[in-house]
């Protein structure tokens, strides 16, 4: 297998990630409505299951678009414990696909990307490569699409927080001020809050939806505002003095993550210098000089270079990340 037939397959694996975020962009651009109904009818019907019946539980869940067949195999991997982080890694992603649908995508993109390869250099080795970047660049979209909507709900946290405040002031309740919110915030502070108005709406209580709203965002300011909301519920008291404490105390912390930010910028590029430099400065004499790159793959004690280096550039990625990840 050539050098040239092991870049062609990652070039063609990379490609086939760039189709799947494509289809992501499509298909995320999709109402919110009807997927929401799905997920609060399905926990309604599985509380109601122990006392009607499976078969009186399941038409209370409508299969999306006729799509019968890929809701049964929905109840199918979600009863046998396959579906849930799955699930729940879509929502948090705001990707409107059921757990069969992703899976049956995931499969079609890494069986069609190890085609490609294989076409392309006629080496299984190449449709091994090419076919395991497709089969992982699902989930890498999906833990970055997450980890997007997570920073943008966090830096839309305090606006948010200082509109509920407002609402409330004004006399209305949490309920209507989160629906203001819903209504008037950017995404994705919009779409969650909708969400849990509509939890609310379709029977769940109010501490449960917001519960739900942790799991799928988990930041921590949030969690404050939420132990908040419980504790003014149940002891009483002014929930919008107590909110405005909390307001303060998050844009102190946003203060401080900012600065620390700033401060840890360079050890941050630094970190991913050290990191591309070695590849790209590799790949760059590998196409001036392939035959005496291609000395260092040979098979003997010579492939420890190699192995070492990648070895070495990993832990002291990691070890980066880890003395400038500081916790607030």
């Amino acid at each position: 297998m050539s050098l040239i037939g092991i870049l062609i397959a990652v070039l063609v694996g990379l490609a086939i990630m760039a189709v799947f975020a494509g289809l992501l962009v499509i298909l995320s651009r999709e109402e919110t409505h009807e997927r929401l109904h799905y997920f609060i009818q399905s926990d309604i019907a599985a509380q109601t299951e122990d006392v009607k019946g499976s078969r009186g539980a399941s038409s209370l869940v409508r299969p999306l678009g006729g799509k019968a067949v890929f809701k049964r195999l929905d109840n199918q991997l979600r009863s046998r414990g396959l579906g849930e982080r799955i699930s729940a890694n879509l929502l948090q992603a705001d990707l409107k696909l059921t757990v069969s649908e992703y899976i049956l995508l995931v499969l079609g993109i890494t069986t069609l990307g190890a085609l490609i390869g294989f076409l392309i250099s006629r080496q299984p080795i190449s449709a091994v490569v090419a076919g395991a970047i497709s089969f992982f660049g699902p989930g890498f979209i999906v833990k970055w699409r997450m980890a997007k909507r997570r920073r943008s709900f966090a830096n839309q946290l305090v606006d948010v927080l200082t509109q509920i405040i407002g609402t409330l002031r004004s006399g209305y309740g949490l309920l209507q001020a989160l629906d203001f919110v819903a209504s008037q915030a950017p995404p994705p502070a919009s779409d969650e809050f909708a969400r849990v108005v509509r939890e609310v709406q379709l029977g769940q209580a109010l501490m449960t939806a917001l519960k739900h709203l942790a799991e799928r965002i988990e930041n921590d300011d949030l969690v404050i505002i939420i132990a908040a909301i419980n504790t003014s519920q149940q002891v009483g008291g002014n929930l919008a003095e107590i909110l405005e404490t909390v307001s303060e105390t998050i844009r102190e912390r946003v203060r401080i993550k900012q600065e620390i930010q700033v401060l840890t910028a360079q050890q941050t590029i630094s970190g991913y210098v050290l990191v591309f430099l070695p590849v790209a400065l590799g790949a760059l004499l590998m196409i001036i000089n392939p035959t005496y790159q291609m000395r260092l793959f040979t098979p003997g004690i010579t492939l420890c270079i190699p192995s070492g280096a990648a070895l070495g550039i990993i832990a002291g990625f990691i070890i980066m990340r880890r003395i400038i990840d500081i916790e607030v």
